[in-house]
């Protein structure tokens, strides 16, 4: 990817506490379902997106190597899906793994981690485009 700008950064973040608030709500309408180590789990992957939109807020700038747009919008768009495929699958591993990639994808982004974006946008993708939705 290459340089984000405050303004991507600051919508990336939002989208990041979306998710977190998102896996919140799963792990409340699933409450009695999920067993003690997926609560803890989620209550993780809350807590590291929450942990990153913070750190990179806090900071100015991100520099990173590649050009953006293509990168940046195919992110937005995966976590979009990801949120919305959250909300219409009762399925706890999708849930579990929907929260773990889009950690690694902050993860990534933050850390200028070029391979871990480019993974973790193509497992997403399969995972959200593999969903079941039973309603």
């Amino acid at each position: 990817m290459g340089e984000l700008t405050r303004i991507q950064l600051s919508e990336m973040t939002q989208l990041w506490r979306e998710m977190a608030r998102n896996l919140n709500a799963y792990q409340g309408l699933h409450w009695h379902e999920l067993t003690t180590v997926q609560h803890l789990d989620l209550n993780a992957y809350q807590n590291s997106l929450l942990t990153r939109a913070q750190d990179t807020d806090e900071r100015a700038y991100l520099l990173l190597t590649e050009p953006t747009e293509p990168t940046f919008m195919m992110a937005l768009r995966q976590i979009k899906r990801a949120a919305q495929t959250l909300q219409d699958s009762p399925e706890q591993m999708i849930a579990l793994n929907l929260g773990a990639l889009t950690v690694a994808l902050a993860a990534g982004i933050t850390r200028n981690n070029t391979r871990t974006i480019q993974l973790s946008l193509s497992e997403l993708s399969v995972l959200t485009e593999g969903a079941v939705v039973v309603k």
